[in-house]
């Protein structure tokens, strides 16, 4: 039987797990890239505390004990994303995913930028499946890194293609002498078409 896990804000008291989580979480993405000196694996506890009040960071808990986390800090209206770890041995059961959203929902309607190892399939997949879009790599240290984007929707979209939906499905309605059909349809296709279009850039 599998424990649920719950997905909470982290204490600065949890710093030092965090931080032994993280050791162990990037031995693979070391291995990946040959360097064992990559930032996450050097960095002391005391730049971790020094994140924690900088942003939010956020834990996955189960039995106690935890096994994933990320944190977030927000600058000039974009979100950075950073160190999204999940323990070795719970990998495979969408912790991962689960704590990407709910760093997003900490801070709602921005736009959310993050970057991973161009060697990490596995992280890349994870993002690109959340939204995210690749926008510029950059090599540092011998490593080439790709940064990601994501524009959160304002709801201009969805009122737009709400809006042209409803007018649609009304003058149909009238036409066909069935208004509360062609509503309907009308208000579905609108959400459809509002949800497609390309989010704006915010500034």
């Amino acid at each position: 039987m599998t424990v649920e896990y719950k997905i909470l804000k982290a204490q600065e008291a949890d710093a030092r797990e965090i931080l032994e989580l993280q050791y162990l979480a990037y031995q693979s993405e070391a291995q990946l890239n040959d360097d064992f000196a990559i930032q996450p694996l050097t960095q002391t506890l005391d730049e971790l505390i020094a994140e924690y009040h900088k942003g939010v960071i956020l834990k996955a808990v189960q039995n106690g004990e935890i096994i994933g986390s990320v944190r977030a800090y927000e600058e000039n209206k974009t979100v950075y994303i950073g160190k999204l770890i999940v323990h070795p041995g719970h990998q495979g059961k969408n912790i991962g995913k689960r704590l990407l959203a709910a760093i997003e929902k900490e801070f709602p309607n921005k736009r959310y930028e993050l970057f991973t190892s161009c060697k990490s399939d596995i992280n890349l997949h994870l993002y690109e499946k959340a939204g995210y879009k690749r926008f510029r790599e950059e090599i540092s240290n011998g490593i080439n890194f790709v940064y990601l984007e994501k524009q959160a929707d304002d709801g201009t979209n969805i009122a737009l293609g709400l809006c042209f939906g409803s007018c649609a499905g009304v003058l149909i309605g009238v036409l066909t002498d069935n208004i509360g059909l062609w509503l309907s349809i009308g208000i579905g296709i609108g959400l459809a078409i509002g949800a497609s279009f390309p989010k704006k850039k915010k500034e």
